[in-house]
């Protein structure tokens, strides 16, 4: 049967009794723990109600058997998995991300829609053609956006012109030109 991770990510400190009582039936005492789980409908229920605080992993069988401790535990509790050293990857050289939600018009679903389709730096987006921008928006089905004064916005944060991109979205309305 295919097993869950479940690691305790965020405190349940001011929040309602009930999810507090579920995170710790799920077996997590303390913040950063993990505990591993058969994967039922009843486990997958309960850490959907604690999503917000905890973090959900499926684990492959063959990984199990790795993962466990020298002495089984009981078959109706959780199986408390040591936490692992991370892992040190080498330096990747990418651009870091721009927030492109400076861009007026550009909110949380579109920013999204940008980084998944490989713009997410102001630099990136000034260099996108309109058409292109467009035609992202169109299979998203997002067709009210209107990104004509993007690559010019984002031109202006690129360059570090941050009074001038705050007098050109003054005189915009939603990311349009009146």
């Amino acid at each position: 049967m295919a097993k869950l991770r479940i690691t305790y990510t965020k405190s349940a400190i001011g929040y309602s009794v009930d999810q507090k009582a579920t995170v710790a039936s799920l077996g997590l005492r303390k913040l950063n723990s993990s505990v591993l789980h058969n994967d039922t409908p009843a486990i997958r229920g309960m850490a959907f109600k604690v999503r917000h605080l905890v973090t959900l992993e499926e684990v492959a069988d063959d990984a199990v058997a790795k993962d466990k401790p020298a002495k089984a535990a009981p078959a109706t509790r959780a199986t408390i998995v040591p936490e692992a050293a991370p892992e040190k990857k080498p330096a990747k050289k990418e651009a870091k991300a721009d927030d492109i939600e400076i861009v007026e018009g550009i909110g949380p679903k579109i920013a999204g829609l940008l980084r998944d389709a490989g713009i997410g730096t102001f630099a990136e987006l000034a260099a996108a053609d309109v058409s292109t921008l467009t035609e992202i928006l169109q299979k998203a089905n997002m067709r009210l956006a209107d990104p004509s004064t993007w690559p010019e916005q984002a031109q202006l944060a690129a360059d570090g012109k941050w009074d001038e991109l705050k007098t050109l979205q003054d005189s915009l309305n939603a990311g349009r030109r009146d």
